[in-house]
């Protein structure tokens, strides 16, 4: 009887460190084994006091069409088919209540539906920068931000799951940009 506390102590301990170590292995998972999509991007560079610095990114296609007969609220979780445009980059073809049998897909939140298409939130909507960088992050953005060629997020995709690479401008990455700059 006096194991019994000790038993529920460790199952305790094993379910706090489990939880986590999950969701890590899974993120780098998508990372290592997902498949690279590029997005155009919109986004301000905001400051949380709690979490630091960091860029706020927001994929520049924001509506799907709804296939007809598909009903959505406002949270409902729908599977995002991707396709290359024209451009290279990754676009919405369609949206799906089931996960796709094959193909590029992620899972994404409605947040309205009005005239036959959807509006919206990507699973993924920050970038965070190194504090010391954080000021030649938000200037860096801001100048390249309504630019030609746009900031690119690179997005990783694995079984609906998305992760947010990096961010690069005319193909260069975003860290080897600032470390030039900061030269």
């Amino acid at each position: 009887m006096k194991t019994l506390p000790f038993i529920i102590f460790g199952i305790a301990v094993l379910a706090q460190w489990a939880a986590p170590l999950s969701q890590i292995w899974t993120h780098e998972r998508v990372l290592t084994q997902g498949t690279l999509i590029r997005l155009k991007c919109t986004a301000p560079d905001p400051y949380d006091p709690l979490r630091g610095r960091y860029l706020a990114v927001r994929p520049s296609q924001t509506e799907a069409p709804v296939p007809a007969g598909m009903v959505l609220n406002e949270g409902t979780q729908v599977y995002a088919v991707l396709t290359p445009g024209a451009d290279g980059f990754a676009i919405i073809s369609s949206l799906s209540l089931t996960p796709p049998e094959g193909g590029d897909y992620v899972r994404v939140k409605s947040r309205y539906v009005f005239n036959e298409k959807a509006v919206i939130d990507w699973p993924f909507d920050r970038f965070y920068v190194n504090e010391k960088l954080a000021p030649e992050a938000d200037k860096w953005f801001a100048e390249n931000l309504r630019s030609a060629q746009g900031i690119t997020a690179e997005v990783r995709l694995l079984n609906g799951r998305a992760v947010l690479e990096d961010l690069s401008l005319d193909g260069k990455p975003f860290r080897e940009i600032l470390k030039e700059r900061l030269r």
